[in-house]
This record gives C-alpha cells, sequence and structure tokens, in this order.
C-alpha cells in the first residue's frame, strides 16, 4: 500500500500577525515549514510527500529534497485539490493531509491515523490538550 502526505503551506498566516508567513517563520533554529515536512518524510509508511505553496513562496521550495511541490489556490481546499492533482498521474492508495503549521506532529500520531485508516473512509487526530489554558484581561489573569 502507498501512502502520501500532502503538506498544506500556501496560507498567508495573517491571524498570526508579523510580516512573514508561519511556515517561513523560525522554530528552534529551522523554518516551521521543515520541521513539518521532515516529520512526515522521515514516517516509515510515508512513501511520497506534496508541498502545497503559495505562488509567492515557490522560491521557498529551494532545500525541500525528495518534495513534489504544488501551487496552492485562492482557499484551502483549492489547495488540497491542487496537491491531490499533483498526485493524480499516479495516485497512491492513501493520502494524509496535514496543515504546516502543526509541525510537532508526533510519528504515533501519523500511525495512528494511518491505522484508523483501514477501517474507515476518512480520519482526523483528537489530541487532549494537557496545557493550562489561561484567560487575560487588563494584563491580568482572570481565570482558566
Amino acid at each position: 500500500m502507498e501512502i502520501a502526505a500532502i503538506i498544506v503551506a500556501a496560507g498567508r498566516g495573517t491571524r498570526a500577525g508579523g510580516d512573514v508567513p508561519k511556515q517561513w517563520r523560525r522554530l528552534h533554529g529551522r523554518r516551521v515549514a521543515d520541521w513539518t515536512v521532515d516529520a512526515f518524510l522521515a514516517h516509515p509508511a510515508i512513501a511520497r510527500v506534496v508541498l502545497v505553496l503559495h505562488p509567492d513562496d515557490l522560491g521557498q521550495a529551494e532545500g525541500f529534497a525528495d518534495v513534489l511541490i504544488a501551487t496552492g489556490g485562492a482557499s484551502r481546499d483549492a489547495s488540497v485539490r491542487a496537491g491531490l492533482e499533483a498526485l493524480a498521474g499516479d495516485p497512491p492508495d492513501l493520502v494524509l493531509i496535514h496543515d504546516v503549521a502543526r509541525p510537532l506532529v508526533s510519528a504515533a500520531v501519523i500511525t495512528r491515523v494511518i491505522e484508523a485508516l483501514a477501517d474507515s473512509a476518512g480520519a482526523a487526530p483528537a489530541l487532549a490538550v494537557t496545557d493550562a489554558l489561561w484567560l487575560g484581561e487588563g494584563g491580568q489573569v482572570a481565570g482558566t
């Protein structure tokens, strides 16, 4: 069985603010996109990785070895479609779709999603929030 991963990286990250889309920001010395792509390239079950980029970011594709680059669309679903179309000539058995802004995906989560697809046409991971979440107001903690 061949499994491909589509990593959607065509967004502009406007909600995160700043001048640089979050996939190109640095996280522990590397770009967020580098961490995300490497998580899928390192997984033994993933045969191919498609990285879907915004047209303005195609120059960022340099340095991604063993990755197929696709140009994203005007919306997330259009970018996912572009990733699927990039695989259409030689379609895999399964396709995982992942947001580039989630760089800390573990091999175990990827494996569990693949395992869930054995019994289902679709699967999505749901992870418990283990960090404390605090509500702030006026520079003070207002609750949890």
